[in-house]
């Protein structure tokens, strides 16, 4: 690859490889391997559609979240039109998110599906302490976590995976039957949240952005290069797995009831592949799962010692985080799996909001805008998702009689509402402070 006009060190293929193979690896965790042959399962023969869905909203969307924040610098150049404190809170919100249901999520699946499916007699809580052991590990050196799981953990995990991705496509274990679901292509799209994936580009955008810089790449046109080749890197990766998975998952649509458990059902379908493939799968759930929690250990560190001040260091957050993270991983995938779904109901359309907001910024006349779509779609997904809350009859009432909310996309209108709103009252804001200034 050529040098970047602005100046500075030419971008290297190699770096991109090991960088985009790292993301691919961060991204690609507990969620990515259950939630895709489930999809498939309820889409039957009308499976493109909803790989279509999955791809949107479990590919194209966490990658071009991303990239975009890449594009504005970051996420505080996002945020910070919204409110000086609205960067802290979300970041915060979503740490909490990672320590207490992402990264005991990728524990729990390793431990239950890679080595336990190989291993049924293998102990639960040794496996969950030296999980976490090895997470800390690669995590303990701040400045080459992406390197170290770039070069060591991702090659390994991604040729497993293409391996047995090629394997189901080219010998298909049966014949799709009609779709269980009457939107595939809705289903899938709103099974995508479930991987978590937009709310892992919010929290790991500043540990991406750091790595490149760490490669040499300190100009924003470079930066800006290398995010994008990684980010294509990812998303071929990403496609051939999820979309061999799915296909897989649909090819078994006639012969399991959609009521399988999402665990029960992938390693039914290693199982059907070949029994030569249940220790590399395994090896490869493993992987997958460990090199997204140690991606997500570093952000959670690197995100809460900088908040701090550097009063509390990164290696004693990466120690709490991973004491916490391994207590939650007792309860098991389908503990964790049970509480999952209003998480991400509630954390996904603020930050799809302001991942338009990153696009569309230039052209917003000010802050109010930001303010205005925010506040509103955050209102929105509260009504619609928190427990307790969402029960209750008005919320409902609000919920059902906004255009949308039936196919997943209630939380556009409130955006819009609050974009045009939040406009107004903050040109009609700004044009009052000058006079008050004067009078005064």
């Amino acid at each position: 690859m050529n040098n970047n006009s602005s100046g500075g060190k030419a971008i290297r293929g190699l770096d991109v490889l090991i960088l985009g193979f790292a993301f691919f690896a961060t991204y690609f965790g507990a969620g990515n391997l259950i939630f895709p042959p489930q999809l498939g399962l309820n889409s039957g023969s009308d499976f493109l559609s909803g790989l279509a869905g999955l791809t949107l909203s479990g590919i194209f969307l966490p990658i071009f979240t991303l990239i975009i924040i890449g594009l504005n610098g970051d996420v505080h150049a996002i945020t910070g039109r919204v409110g000086k404190n609205t960067y802290n809170i979300l970041l915060a919100a979503l740490m909490l998110v990672c320590t207490f249901v992402s990264i005991p999520r990728t524990c729990a699946t390793a431990i239950q599906l890679g080595i336990q499916g190989n291993l049924p007699s293998a102990p639960f809580v040794p496996l969950v302490i030296v999980y976490f052991v090895i997470s800390f590990f690669f995590v303990a050196d701040q400045n080459n976590v992406m390197d170290r799981m770039g070069k060591y953990l991702t090659p390994l995990l991604a040729l497993i995976l293409v391996i047995v991705a090629f394997a189901g496509i080219f010998n298909p274990l049966g014949t799709p039957v009609d779709p269980a679901v009457d939107h595939p292509f809705v289903n899938a799209f709103l099974g995508g949240y479930n991987t978590g994936d937009v709310l892992v580009s919010f929290i790991m955008a500043a540990v991406f952005i750091s790595s490149i810089y760490g490669k040499g790449y300190t100009t924003v046109g470079q930066r800006n290069k290398v995010l994008i080749y990684c980010g294509i890197v990812s998303f071929i990766l990403l496609l051939i797995i999820y979309g061999s998975l799915l296909y897989m998952g649909a090819c078994v649509s006639g012969d399991y009831a959609q009521t399988i458990g999402r665990a029960e059902l992938l390693v039914a379908i290693i199982q059907r592949v070949g029994t030569w493939v249940m220790v590399p799968m395994g090896i490869a759930v493993v992987l997958a799962c460990l090199t997204t929690a140690i991606g997500q250990v570093a952000a959670v560190a690197e995100f809460t010692s900088t908040a701090t001040g550097k009063r509390v260091s990164y290696k004693q957050v990466a120690v709490v985080c991973c004491i916490l993270s391994a207590l939650t991983a007792l309860l098991g995938v389908d503990g964790i799996v049970t509480y999952i779904g209003w998480i991400f109901g509630v954390c996904y359309p603020p930050c799809l909001a302001l991942l338009i907001l990153g696009i569309i910024g230039r052209f917003m006349p000010n802050n109010g805008a930001y303010k205005g779509s925010v506040y509103l779609v955050t209102l929105f997904a509260l009504l619609e998702s928190l427990p307790g809350l969402s029960s209750l009859g008005f919320a409902k009432a609000i919920v059902t009689a906004t255009p949308l909310s039936t196919y997943g996309f209630g939380w556009i209108v409130p955006f819009i509402i609050g974009l045009i709103g939040g406009s107004l009252i903050g040109h009609f804001v700004s044009s009052k402070e000058p006079v008050e200034a004067e009078a005064k």
